[in-house]
């Protein structure tokens, strides 16, 4: 039986079954999320102590290196950092396997939210489940090479006698090193296609609030582009935080009906939402005319009844008339 036909038959198929089987996941995919988030921050710091420890370098060395002119004096800017390198090799290492593991977190989170999303549309597009299991795989494998790799040969440097310029462009463009680069770029890519079509699909299915799969595009498109999210990623932690109370059902209100019922409870659309809003406006305004007529008017005094008219009574006989019968007889 192939591995994709493993998969789908390991799927939940009932609204039971479905929350059955994320109860005995969720707790591993929470802290995964949470240990993403916790990763993401401690490599942020990392980058903070590395940069600020790192040695002084000037434009006009590093240009002059680039274009293959020797310093004047001492080391260049190329060995002074792998001189520095050697120096720390733990801070080196944290460096670079910290967004490895974070990444690898991100995957297994990402892994989960696709099997919920699938157990309430067996339709969903396998591109997520795919995109998540390589990225993070491309990403690890990316890190144990560069990190490896750059030790050995920091370390070899620093021992060598040769510590010029060109023997350290050699160190930073080995092949080895480039093959590193290649794979990590493939990984955030595939881990970028993860997170959006992820966030796409769960927010179809009511698994994600509106904000947190916004939220999520958003923090796919800057996981490609990371030079704009600064030098410490608030907005993907606070996304990473967030899936993680999700699947440990500790979101802050009410959670979303598709955790509880373990059935599809797509959101509305925004034509849904104002068809709701203008009945909801037309029942109120149909109630107030109602109670408007039976209410009776405020500030004007009510007019008198009109009294109906009395029927007109007979007329006595005058005296005189009287007076003239009795003559007559």
């Amino acid at each position: 039986m192939s591995t994709s036909a493993t998969y789908t038959c390991a799927v939940a198929t009932t609204p039971e079954q479905t929350l059955a089987d994320e109860q005995r996941r969720r707790k591993q995919a929470g802290a995964s999320a949470l240990a993403a988030a916790l990763l993401t921050l401690a490599g942020a710091i990392v980058v903070l102590i590395a940069v600020r420890e790192f040695p002084v370098q000037y434009v006009l060395d590093t240009l002059r290196s680039s274009l293959g002119f020797g310093s004047e004096a001492g080391p260049g800017p190329r060995a002074r950092s792998l001189l520095y390198f050697d120096e720390h090799l733990p801070l080196l290492a944290a460096f670079q396997l910290m967004p490895a593991l974070g990444a690898a977190a991100i995957g297994f989170a990402l892994t989960f939210l696709y099997r919920s999303t699938t157990a309430r549309n067996p339709e969903t597009s396998k591109v997520a489940l795919i995109s998540a299991v390589a990225g993070a795989v491309l990403f690890v494998v990316a890190a144990l090479v560069t990190t490896v790799t750059l030790t050995l040969d920091v370390t070899s440097f620093a021992d060598a006698s040769n510590q010029s310029e060109e023997a350290a462009r050699g160190v930073f463009s080995s092949p080895a090193r480039d093959t590193g680069e290649y794979l990590s770029m493939l990984g955030r890519v595939a881990l970028t296609v993860a997170i959006i079509t992820g966030s796409l699909n769960a927010m179809r299915v009511g698994l994600l609030t509106r904000f947190m799969g916004v939220l999520g595009i958003i923090v796919g498109l800057l996981f490609l582009l990371p030079q704009l999210e600064g030098q410490v990623p608030f907005v993907k932690i606070f996304w990473l935080v967030g899936l993680g109370m999700l699947f440990l059902h500790r979101w802050p209100g009410a959670m979303p009906p598709a955790w509880v019922t373990g059935e599809a409870q797509p959101w509305p659309t925004q034509q849904e939402i104002r068809e709701q809003r203008m009945a909801a406006q037309a029942e109120r305004g149909g109630k107030g005319v109602e109670e408007k007529a039976r209410r009776p008017r405020r500030g004007r005094a009510e007019p008198p009844e009109t009294p109906a008219p009395e029927p007109p009574r007979a007329s006595k006989p005058h005296s005189s008339s009287k007076k003239k019968k009795r003559k007559r007889r």
